[in-house]
């Protein structure tokens, strides 16, 4: 009976002290944590230091990349008429990024004098401060023989490791968490050049014909060759006849691959020579296809396109 009453009493015991802990948990729970959440809140937390404008989205989805909750991105599209005022397109940006002064040279007539806040900084002709970085970026993008240097692996590291610079400049408070994402960013890149190198061997092997310029850097990051440049700066009966000796190529040799954006007349050349549109590749430099994707698929999914006909 005395132990069935020790029992007893243990038990109760035990329920107070859990229910006096379970009290003190509440309320240092209703303490403490809203303070917490408020911590975590980016809204409250991370309001965007840097205001950025770019010309094209994929340059937008890496300058997200790089920036994170730091810095807000308008995407400026180029102006096809009148603006009464630079602020209706450059907005209160104070630093817009170009890929280069051809593509891109309207940022800098108007958007350049919108305030002496305001940089406009073309990524192709961008020299960093120290030595190394300065050899690097003129190698990669000094003449105009790079083309569409943001489709390659090693322009996208580039322009990557320039933005987080850039930003750094414009916010060094957060310039380690910039760095480390632009490393991110390489880490993709690398990533994806290693997935695709093997697919993209029989480049080497493949006369390639270019509707357009700027595709040298994108072949050669794959030492394939480039053996015809066709100029899309052309009459109808130009284009036609452009054509039909893109079609006579294709029979004559069946591992030729011809590569070009949206502007190839694809279904044109497909009525002359159908047996060989898939070594007809239509590449995406500009980010047409699709707006949202990160920058490492815009990249990758491009490069994809060029190893299906291989």
């Amino acid at each position: 009976m005395k132990v069935r009453t020790q029992r007893i009493k243990n038990s109760i015991l035990f329920l107070v002290i859990f229910g006096i802990v379970l009290i003190l948990f509440i309320l240092w729970y209703r303490i403490f944590s809203p303070t917490k959440h408020i911590a975590d809140d980016i809204t409250i937390t991370a309001t965007p230091v840097v205001r950025v404008g770019v010309g094209h989205s994929f340059l937008a989805n890496l300058v997200k990349e790089i920036g994170g909750m730091y810095v807000s991105v308008a995407n400026i599209k180029e102006p096809s008429g009148i603006v009464e005022s630079a602020s209706d397109v450059c907005g209160d940006s104070v630093v817009l990024f170009g890929l280069n002064a051809t593509h891109d040279g309207w940022l800098q007539e108007l958007c350049g004098s919108n305030g002496e806040k305001t940089a406009v900084v073309f990524l192709d002709t961008y020299i960093g401060t120290t030595d190394q970085e300065s050899t690097t970026t003129q190698k990669l993008f000094s003449g105009t023989d790079k083309g569409y240097y943001w489709m390659t692996t090693q322009g996208g590291k580039d322009m990557a490791r320039i933005v987080a610079k850039i930003l750094s400049e414009f916010d060094p408070v957060h310039k380690v968490s910039y760095l480390d994402a632009a490393y991110n960013i390489a880490y993709q890149l690398d990533t994806v050049y290693g997935s695709v190198k093997d697919k993209m061997y029989n480049l080497r092997v493949s006369p390639v014909i270019v509707w357009g310029y700027g595709w040298q850097g994108v072949v050669g990051e794959y030492e394939g060759k480039i053996i015809k440049t066709i100029d899309t700066v052309q009459n109808n009966q130009e284009r036609e006849a452009a054509l039909k000796q893109i079609a006579e190529d294709l029979k004559k040799n069946k591992r030729m691959v011809v590569l070009g954006d949206l502007s190839l007349p694809f279904e044109d050349l497909k009525k002359l020579y159908r047996d060989g549109t898939r070594r007809v590749v239509i590449l995406d430099p500009w980010g047409d296809f699709s707006d949202v994707w990160p920058y490492k698929v815009f990249v990758e999914q491009n490069l994809l396109r060029m190893t299906q006909a291989l």
